[in-house]
């Protein structure tokens, strides 16, 4: 058996390859590595630059849409600045706004003293205000363009006895707190401008009947929509740009079942008289075309 495969393994060695097969064996290697590397390069290199082409395409279109949102203004809310000059209107042209700081200051034409202010707070804030200052009045304005609630301060200061405080919703986490001082601003342009307020971009509540407020710490119902024209402790003046005999009719039940003891005494035409059951005031109404005059008599006071 060992001298078979020895036999059969000294004919192996003896077959030899010649040059040519050689030559033909090595040039098809060769091609084989060639084709390899061809074919091995593309698979590779495609992917990755897909993948480095994708990522710049998302960096570019995130910085697009960035842009995009911020021109829009989105997802900021309307009101993410500060109330501004252009937000803000009403009919009390006498008393306009002047930016300061991160609110407003209201001031009278022709007037550089301060009358009141305009700022957006919390509702934090809001209570902070309410129980740290001395407050007499709390009221809630349900059908004024801008329902709220109104504070009245009392001040102890030479040109202010009291000042308005107004709580109005502006977004989901800030209220416009606007505030007016008395007797700077007489009550009637108070109510006046605040009946007429409108905020650009927020929808005021219409309403169609005329509106009625007390002046002060008073419990006598005025019609809101009053301009002022002469204004004494005896003697009040003012245009109701309304009146007309039906409202100036309606007013007068409002007086009689408003808030106050008023009592009707004496109706002679467009001038009724009322007393007041409480206070032994006297008090005239009279309607004189656009005009409504109150005129007061105190009895039993001191001189």
């Amino acid at each position: 058996m060992s001298k078979h495969f020895d036999d059969k393994w000294k004919h192996l060695q003896q077959i030899k390859s010649t040059k040519e097969q050689k030559d033909t064996t090595r040039k098809r290697v060769l091609k084989t590595i060639e084709a390899q590397t061809v074919n091995f390069a593309p698979r590779n290199l495609f992917p990755m630059k897909s993948i480095a082409v994708t990522a710049i395409f998302l960096m570019v279109s995130g910085v697009f849409l960035w842009l995009i949102l911020q021109e829009s203004g989105q997802p900021q809310t309307a009101y993410e600045e500060p109330i501004g000059l252009e937000q803000f209107s009403w009919k009390l042209t006498d008393v306009y706004p002047e930016k300061s700081g991160d609110g407003m200051l209201l001031y009278r034409k022709g007037n550089p003293v301060e009358v009141g202010a305009v700022k957006e707070v919390t509702e934090e804030e809001i209570n902070e205000l309410v129980t740290s200052l001395p407050m007499y009045v709390e009221e809630t304005l349900e059908s004024f363009p801008y329902p709220g609630t109104m504070y009245i301060e009392h001040v102890k200061m030479m040109e202010v006895s009291s000042r308005y405080h107004f709580f109005i919703a502006f977004t989901d986490e800030k209220w416009i707190h606007i505030t007016f001082d008395y007797p700077k601003l007489e009550y009637a342009e108070i109510f006046y401008a605040m009946s007429t307020l409108e905020l650009k971009g927020k929808e005021p509540y219409v309403h169609v009947e005329q509106l009625y407020v007390t002046h002060g710490y008073g419990d006598l119902l005025y019609p809101v929509g009053l301009e002022p024209v002469s204004i004494s402790p005896e003697k009040e003046i003012y245009h109701w740009s309304n009146a007309s005999s039906k409202l100036y009719s309606d007013y007068l039940g409002k007086v009689v079942d408003g808030p106050g003891n008023w009592q009707q005494q004496t109706v002679d035409g467009l001038t009724h008289t009322f007393v007041h059951g409480t206070w032994e005031t006297e008090l005239t109404i009279t309607l004189d075309g656009k005009e409504i005059i109150y005129e007061f008599v105190y009895h039993n006071q001191e001189e």
